[in-house]
């Protein structure tokens, strides 16, 4: 089984690992619930809208990876193999 990937989907797989990233390190930065509770003054509207666009993003990227036409090619165990290479495409020795 070849993992050549196409370059638009690695592309992607970074975009993807970079908003994950991204999302947890709003969150990391925003530890309170979002909604005031027990004394927490909550977030933010603005805060709240990003925290949609950044899983609005993820969930746009998830769906583009899983659905790539790259993916049609393979089946089986090919498929799971090929998918678990992608999303450690660029780890050190991976």
């Amino acid at each position: 089984m070849s993992t050549d990937f196409p370059d638009d989907l690695v592309q992607l797989q970074r975009d993807l690992h970079q908003a994950t990233a991204g999302l947890r390190t709003f969150l990391a930065d925003h530890p309170e619930p979002p909604e005031p509770i027990d004394g927490t003054a909550g977030w933010s509207s603005d805060d709240k809208a990003r925290e949609r666009e950044l899983r609005q993003r993820l969930h746009d990227l998830i769906a583009q990876v899983h659905t790539h036409p790259y993916w049609d090619s393979l089946s089986g165990p090919d498929l799971v193999t090929a998918r678990m290479k992608l999303k450690h495409v660029d780890d050190a020795g991976g």
